[in-house]
């Protein structure tokens, strides 16, 4: 049974989903940050996000693995993620330009460029050891929230604390599924967490 429901979070909270989700959250704070854009501006930025963030990149995946260049879509093997995470940042910097070419806020921006050099963080550790792309996900998710309380007055304590409760719930989850050593889990969740924090910060 914990199996099960280990996968089912890792499905759940693939990586690949977090910078929408993120996006999600924002556009549902009361908040002018969110509400200066209008509603149907807000879905196609969505629908944007959606599809260079984790449609495209888990489709070339997909294909890198029935023409297999990976033998797994869970790349369990270090060297497999390689080729995937470089395509997959070429993907969220072209999500990063789109947003600065819309001309959102800075907050956005933000977000999006976490977002990318978190990917190149995770592609550059993967040259010489396998880190948890799940809790760097996770990690930038509770940056992302604590970033944005620093620049605008909104009060995201809740949503901190579900973060972090999530990304405990995905870290036990992947350790359930053996797909990496705690310190694997704890690097990710610390390096996410960093990448996005420093890019609020400065």
């Amino acid at each position: 049974m914990e199996t099960k429901v280990a996968k089912i979070v890792s499905v759940i909270f693939q990586p690949l989903l977090i910078p929408t989700y993120s996006l999600l959250l924002i556009f549902s704070l009361n908040n002018y940050i969110a509400l200066i854009i209008p509603s149907e501006y807000r879905k196609i930025i969505v629908i944007i996000v959606a599809v260079t963030t984790f449609i495209l990149p888990a489709l070339f995946i997909l294909i890198m693995y029935r023409r297999k260049m990976i033998n797994s879509l869970n790349m369990d093997r270090r060297e497999e993620r390689i080729l995937p995470l470089f395509i997959t940042g070429i993907f969220y910097f072209l999500a990063y330009n789109l947003m600065r070419r819309i001309n959102l806020d800075e907050i956005y921006l933000r977000l999006f460029l976490g977002s990318f050099l978190s990917v190149i963080t995770a592609l550059v550790i993967s040259f010489f050891w396998k880190i948890s792309m799940h809790m760097i996900g996770m990690g930038g998710f509770v940056g992302a929230l604590i970033g944005v309380t620093q620049i605008i007055p909104v009060d995201l304590a809740l949503w901190v604390m579900i973060g972090v409760f999530l990304s405990g719930l995905t870290g036990f989850a992947r350790l359930k599924l053996n797909a990496h050593t705690p310190l694997q889990v704890y690097a990710g969740f610390l390096g996410g967490l960093l990448v996005m924090l420093l890019i609020f910060r400065f």
